[in-house]
């Protein structure tokens, strides 16, 4: 079995493939910067325990993080589990995407691994939205490149700013209301920060489809995906959850095999 670890800056999202490429389990931790190794070795084997999966079966690993804090402390951990150093998504391994970038190392490990999982399950042209910390919506060309993205404040992170800029205005839950007009504060905050942000995304796609000429599949994940996406009046916008765990997994088995195409050629 393969673990695959995605570290965003709120989450910690794993999942066990077996090998033959089912995704067995999913579990998800918060990203707490203070653990230390010990702590998220517990948390690792607490969360296979708690999907039936014993970590003993897992041979190895992929590690993709956005948090460099985290990093080395997590893989470490990894480590500790499975008794082997984890395949860090880092410049050097092949993804097989073309990235068209001004600066291709600016470009997030987990923005590769959604667009990889994209293609893989989707194809292209495509327009991934990753609803995490940070809102990014990236387009995937018709010839299956990275074509550039945008990256906004995610939902979580646009709500907490009101919330502690205006001192009377409540935590809210997230919900779509009824009616986009409010009557109430907290329907009026719903209404603001859901339809709000489901007309961005819905602006964004449009304009990405003006700019590129043609139209493409919407592929939606993170968190909130279940929550903003049905506000969105873009329509057949494919919510899939897993998708960055996908394309690590799909990452994992590319550089796997060109590992063992340079073990060939060292033993020639």
């Amino acid at each position: 079995m393969i673990l695959v670890v995605d570290m965003g800056n709120s989450d910690i999202v794993l999942g066990v493939y077996d090998n033959k490429g089912q995704l067995l389990a999913v579990s998800r931790t918060p990203s707490l910067r203070y653990k230390s190794v010990d702590e998220y070795v517990a948390t690792i084997k607490e969360l296979l325990f708690l999907k039936g999966i014993k970590f003993q079966d897992v041979t190895d690993s992929i590690l993709s993080s956005v948090v460099p804090q985290l990093t080395a402390v997590l893989a470490t951990a990894i480590r500790a589990v499975i008794g082997k150093k984890p395949t860090l998504l880092a410049p050097g391994i092949k993804t097989g995407l073309a990235i068209h970038a001004d600066n291709p190392l600016e470009v997030g490990g987990d923005l590769i691994a959604d667009c990889v999982g994209t293609i893989k399950k989707y194809g292209s042209p495509a327009i991934l939205i990753d609803l995490v910390t940070a809102t990014k919506i990236c387009m995937i060309d018709k010839k299956g490149d990275f074509a550039g993205c945008i990256i906004t404040p995610g939902v979580k992170v646009a709500t907490s700013a009101l919330v502690k800029t205006a001192s009377q205005l409540p935590n809210i839950g997230y919900v779509a209301p009824k009616h986009v007009i409010g009557k109430n504060t907290v329907d009026s905050m719903n209404s603001g920060i859901v339809y709000g942000h489901a007309s961005m995304l819905d602006g964004f796609i449009k304009r990405f489809e003006e700019e590129v000429g043609y139209q493409a599949q919407v592929v939606a994940t993170g968190g909130l995906a279940g929550t903003i996406i049905p506000a969105c009046q873009t329509p057949n916008i494919i919510v899939d959850k897993t998708i960055i765990l996908d394309g690590l997994y799909e990452i994992y088995l590319r550089e796997s095999k060109e590992k063992q195409k340079k073990e060939g050629k060292k033993h020639a």
